[in-house]
């Protein structure tokens, strides 16, 4: 069976189909153009009213902006006038009496010097009324002191009931030195003329208020000194409740300051932290938008006679963007990978354009993303670098963890790490090493952490890393106070042979942190510092174990010397006149004073010395293992001679020898009477064992030990067996020796 393919059809081209759609919907758009164009009118006229309406509010908070720089301006001429470090207390005084009979808003002037000591002040009201105008400031100091101006928030004065507001700016020298602040107590009531006169359209209204809402400057005085809020209104509340430097909802209808409805929009002024509110009664404001409507019905319907003819002038340019997308492919397929498709056109061509674009997007990001890997592998190998390195050059513990969890906060660009170590019982891990002020914090209070409990605690438990993308999912995690940015956290376990010594957690400020690749890299560093760990505690244990072996050999020593010292309590040499003879009778009191406080003593020269010579004399201790046993003087002949720094170390450095070479000296008689021991004990052993029967075995028994230990007798009696019955006398067996 054959099957014929069918001839293809001949397709119009695209120019030609456009033109036949857009011949067809000129039809249409007669039908429903006056709808459109009406709705699109509004639209405009809205848009149109609204920019209309945000220009009168700029202009408006342009005039009061310029009243708080016009009173910024005259506070920075006084300040360059009032330099504390050119000018006296007097001149300074004056220039802030003239600044007040200058300037009528400004109500208490106050010049500080660099420190904050106030310098002069001028005041139009009594001191007592005035107050204190820099407890009024707050903290505005340490801002003007950086070089900024400083508006601060309004408030009402309790004598006056009028809106007060108190401005600063720093003062200078001529080198632009900070030499110290000017502060002015500015009464807003002056400003209340100026917003009255404001022109917002013909029946329109402008009033200012404060980040808290509350009205600053309005026609209606009784409301600004009652300190009315308004910020339920609606471009107030917007105000209050948005940072931005600008009004970014554009002019809306809304009930105004009166009740009325109206197109209100606002203006922050930045500094201060003011905005300019302005409103305009609806039928005002789209008057306009009424006369627009009925002129553009008459227009829309010229527009729908012509729209077939633009039809076809039109299709035949849509299909332009088909070609321009051509030669865009042919360019990002050069290498232009940043080159986007212009998306205009039909439909079909700007979704074709869009999947390229998206599809040319997909590219970038996956080059992009395996750079990114490559980056990503580098920097874990060097971070595992530094880690093994530290793992393998530091034995103390704490140094070791310090640095760990440091070093991988830094490099991993964490919020948060910590290092938990089980205890002994296994019941509570305890926090010893932490980042940052947090990790200090813990560490203070003695953080810890319950086995099988929270993250770490699950983690040790289940000698497995523990992940969590979004900390507020996870059950199991304990919120730590110290750590209140805390949105993803890992606990990895620190394992070592067959062991989990504890724990480390990684903690981040950013959600979906860390993946399976970081996992798996922290992983290993946490294996290579609980080894590390493993083997400092181990070097540890064996420094624990050697100190304690020493301490042991030197109370054995020490015991070993006093058994020796016991049997000759005057034991001692003297050297004088090139002859070496035993010395006899009481120490010199400072060889006495040098064995009891174990230190070096000198006695002057003059002294009596007892071997011919009368210069300054030095005793030094005997000691061996931190045991003094003897000490050792030296004197001088000539009694003008003192001794030396130099010689006093060459001499305590010849005694060290002299020490060890006595230890040398009992190890090696302990070790010939040791062995004098052993050797009679065998031929004792070997006389008893060749003896024929067990009388002769006794005799030669008690006389071998008679001759060892040098005793005049010894005496041996065997008794009869304590097994015979009663009334069976037991044979007894004796022997003895005596000299």
């Amino acid at each position: 069976m054959s099957v014929q393919a069918g001839k293809p059809r001949t397709s119009r081209g695209l120019a030609t189909t456009l033109a036949i759609a857009f011949l067809a919907l000129s039809v249409a758009v007669l039908l429903v153009a006056s709808g459109f164009e009406t709705f699109f009118s509004i639209q405009t006229q809205r848009e149109t009213i609204a920019d209309r309406q945000k220009h009168i509010a700029q202009d408006a908070a342009n005039t009061v902006a310029g009243f708080v720089q016009e009173k910024f301006s005259v506070l920075d001429t006084a300040a360059k006038f009032s330099d504390p470090g050119s000018t006296s207390q007097e001149e300074q005084a004056g220039v802030l009496a003239n600044l007040l009979g200058l300037e009528p808003a400004f109500r208490h002037l106050v010049l500080l010097d660099s420190q904050g000591r106030e310098l002069a002040k001028s005041t139009r009201i009594s001191e007592a009324a005035a107050g204190n105008l820099v407890d009024r400031a707050g903290g505005v100091f340490a801002q003007v002191q950086q070089g900024e101006r400083h508006v601060g928030p309004v408030y009402v004065d309790d004598l006056t009931s009028e809106p007060m507001v108190v401005m600063a700016v720093p003062v200078t020298d001529v080198f632009g030195d900070f030499q110290g602040v000017l502060l002015a107590e500015v009464n807003l009531k002056f400003m209340w003329d100026l917003v009255d006169r404001l022109e917002v359209g013909e029946t329109g209204l402008a009033y200012v208020v404060d980040r808290y809402g509350r009205l600053i400057a309005f026609g209606d005085v009784s409301r600004v000194l009652r300190g009315e809020n308004v910020k339920h209104l609606r471009e107030v509340g917007e105000f209050v409740g948005s940072a931005a430097l600008v009004d970014e909802t554009g002019a809306s209808i809304s009930s105004g300051i009166n009740g009325t409805t109206v197109v209100g929009t606002y203006v922050p002024l930045g500094t201060p932290d003011w905005a300019v509110v302005t409103e305009l009664p609806v039928t005002e404001a789209y008057r306009a938008v009424i006369e627009s409507v009925v002129l553009s019905a008459g227009v829309m319907v010229v527009m729908a006679t012509v729209a077939g003819l633009l039809g076809v002038i039109v299709a035949r340019r849509l299909a332009a963007p088909l070609l321009t997308l051509t030669e865009t492919a042919g360019r990002v397929a050069g290498g232009e990978m940043e080159l986007q498709a212009v998306m205009e056109g039909p439909t079909e061509v700007v979704g074709l354009a869009k999947a390229f674009n998206s599809m040319t997007a997909q590219l970038r990001e996956l080059i992009g993303g395996l750079e990114e890997r490559v980056a990503d592998r580098t920097r874990n190998m060097e971070a595992s670098a530094q880690v093994a390195r530290a793992a393998t050059s530091i034995l103390e513990i704490d140094q070791l963890i310090r640095e760990v969890v440091e070093l991988i906060r830094e490099r991993f660009d964490l919020y948060y790490v910590g290092l938990f170590l089980a205890e002994e019982a296994g019941e509570w891990a305890v926090l010893r090493a932490g980042t940052g002020e947090a990790g200090r914090a813990m560490l203070a209070r003695g953080h810890r952490i319950r086995v099988s409990e929270g993250m770490v605690g699950w983690s040790i438990a289940h000698a497995q890393a523990r992940v969590s993308e979004e900390v507020g999912a996870d059950a199991v995690r304990l919120a730590t106070a110290e750590l209140p940015d805390t949105r993803s956290e890992a606990a990895l376990a620190l394992r070592s042979r067959g062991q989990v010594l504890g724990a480390l957690t990684v903690q981040s400020d950013r959600p979906g942190v860390f993946d399976e690749q970081t996992i798996a890299v922290l992983q290993t560093m946490a294996d290579q510092v609980a080894v590390a760990i493993d083997n400092a505690r181990l070097f540890a244990e064996s420094q624990e174990a050697l100190e304690a072996e020493r301490r042991a050999y030197g109370e054995l020593s020490e015991q070993a010397w006093r058994e020796l010292l016991r049997t000759r309590t005057e034991w001692g040499y003297r050297y004088a006149n090139r002859l070496v003879t035993p010395v006899e009778g009481d120490w010199p009191p400072e060889m006495r004073q040098a064995e009891r406080t174990g230190h070096g003593v000198q006695a002057p020269a003059g002294a009596e010395t007892g071997d011919g010579a009368g210069g300054p004399t030095l005793a030094i201790p005997l000691r061996v293992r931190g045991q003094v046993i003897g000490a050792l003087r030296f004197c001088k002949e000539d009694a003008s001679e003192a001794w030396t720094a130099e010689e006093i170390s060459l001499l305590e450095t010849l005694i060290d020898r002299l020490a060890q070479a006595l230890e040398g000296a009992r190890l090696y008689r302990d070790t010939q009477s040791r062995a004098a021991r052993e050797r009679l004990l065998g031929e004792i052993s070997d006389r008893m064992q060749r003896a024929p029967d067990v009388e002769r075995l006794m005799q030669t028994a008690v006389q071998d030990v008679a001759a060892a230990l040098g005793v005049s007798g010894v005496f041996v009696q065997l008794s009869g067996s304590p097994e015979l019955a009663d009334g069976e006398d037991g044979g007894v067996l004796r022997a003895d020796h005596a000299r």
